[in-house]
């Protein structure tokens, strides 16, 4: 057996390890600049940045991420979890370039029913959604040692969904993790893309939706940390730049 399902399984069973695992997570990130993925670190060869979007907060992952590559930018970050959107609001409550938004977003504004699983008591709120089936069908036999649907419950939260364009930003950089609903993020901030096409960062989009992003002058890539390629060729983030980025990055 793989280990990756035997460790989600022992984690499981340990709900203290979340505030622990993510607490270490941003701690290397902050101090050491460890883990950070290629795509933010490319982000500090595209000159001045003034306003970086994470979309999809969780536990300030990205938050930490912008920092470290981007020191001085203003960072907006959105997190509809109001755990999570609480927790970030309080570590960042004295730092003047970020600041959290408690809402979800979407092709159009509305109270929505945010999907969070839990397994054996384990938040799983990485993999909350505004589709249920997006939450609940990640957790499979071939991802968990021993799995148990019985143990799988989905908590359902009522949360505040916006459009990204009713914010009237002005970014330079976005990233999204939605858990599948990137496309209607992006759908409610047409305007937004169409005037700012800031480089934009997204995990596995559809290619509707990289058909979309093209449409509106932001190219799929996939970036190993040294070159661009075809972005359908790998399973990773996928990042959209523009013309001028691809100039400016000199890739």
């Amino acid at each position: 057996m793989q280990i990756k399902p035997l460790l989600r399984a022992a984690q499981s069973r340990m709900p203290w390890v979340r505030p622990a695992k993510f607490g270490t997570y941003n701690l290397a990130t902050r101090l050491l600049g460890w883990p950070i993925e290629p795509e933010f670190r490319l982000l500090s060869r595209l000159g001045p940045i003034s306003m970086a979007l994470d979309i999809g907060a969780n536990w300030g992952q990205s938050i930490h991420g912008y920092k470290h590559v981007l020191p001085a930018t203003q960072i907006i970050s959105f997190e509809p979890f109001p755990y999570l959107a609480q927790r970030l609001t309080r570590q960042f409550s004295d730092d003047r370039n970020v600041t959290v938004q408690p809402f979800a977003l979407s092709d159009a504004a509305g109270r929505f029913t945010l999907y969070v699983p839990h397994y054996h008591g384990y938040i799983y709120d990485s993999l909350a959604s505004l589709s249920q089936a997006e939450a609940r069908d990640w957790f499979t036999p071939e991802r968990f040692a021993n799995f148990n649907p019985r143990h799988l419950r989905i908590e359902e939260i009522e949360v505040e969904a916006r459009t990204l364009d009713s914010f009237t930003l002005a970014p330079q950089v976005i990233k999204i993790d939605v858990q599948g609903l990137e496309a209607q993020v992006v759908r409610g901030g047409m305007q937004t893309f169409a005037q700012h096409r800031p480089v934009t960062i997204m995990e596995n989009p559809s290619p509707e939706l990289v058909d979309l992003m093209a449409e509106l002058g932001l190219i799929a890539y996939f970036f190993d940390g040294r070159s661009l390629s075809d972005w359908r060729e790998h399973t990773n983030n996928v990042l959209f730049l523009s013309d001028d980025h691809r100039r400016s990055i000199q890739l």
